[in-house]
């Protein structure tokens, strides 16, 4: 995996891309920078790397990046935890199951934010499917924000409204786990 942070900080429990062995994987990232202008990337693998800027947010915007953080992790493995221990361990999700994810007052996102940008993966699916990302209390629609082969590791950043009652749900269309991180909110 790569891990995308501010320089200066230290380096979040959190993964940007997810990748296998002589494989060419794409994500979109949002990521804070350091106070000189720098990003750092942390591979667990000898990898090439490919940066893309696509573009940025002002300095006075509404928008806030945050360092990535982990708030959902369903992997039940030692190891595999959440950034307050919250939504972790939760076990394979289920087909057609939906999974009210807190976002509000967790990991510097206050009660007040109104959207979040998030990196979706699904790993260890034991069918093809595809999950979508929607505010909880609202009907899920119909487009999905992420599609997987069998057993792949697949990524995805998604943007979603958060629902009054700070959630975000996250319905999974087949058998797979679900590691959700944000990186940045809207209030």
């Amino acid at each position: 995996f790569v891990t995308v942070f501010p320089c200066a900080a230290g380096r979040p429990t959190a993964s940007n891309v997810n990748y296998a062995a002589e494989a060419t994987v794409t994500n979109a990232v949002v990521a804070p920078l350091s106070a000189d202008g720098k990003v750092c990337l942390f591979t667990l693998a000898m990898a090439d790397l490919v940066v893309d800027v696509n573009g940025y947010v002002p300095a006075r915007s509404s928008f806030v990046s945050l360092a990535p953080a982990r708030l959902l992790e369903t992997r039940t493995d030692p190891g595999f935890v959440t950034v307050d221990g919250r939504q972790a361990a939760l076990g394979l999700r289920a087909a057609g199951s939906t999974t009210a994810l807190a976002v509000a007052d967790r990991a510097g996102i206050p009660v007040t934010a109104r959207a979040v940008v998030l990196n979706v993966t699904v790993t260890g699916s034991t069918q093809q499917g595809f999950v979508t990302v929607y505010p909880c209390g609202q009907p899920r629609p119909t487009a999905s924000n992420l599609n997987f082969a069998t057993g792949a590791t697949v990524a995805n950043l998604v943007a979603a409204p958060v629902g009054p009652d700070g959630t975000a749900c996250v319905f999974t269309s087949s058998p797979t786990h679900v590691v959700v991180d944000v990186t940045s909110y809207l209030p």
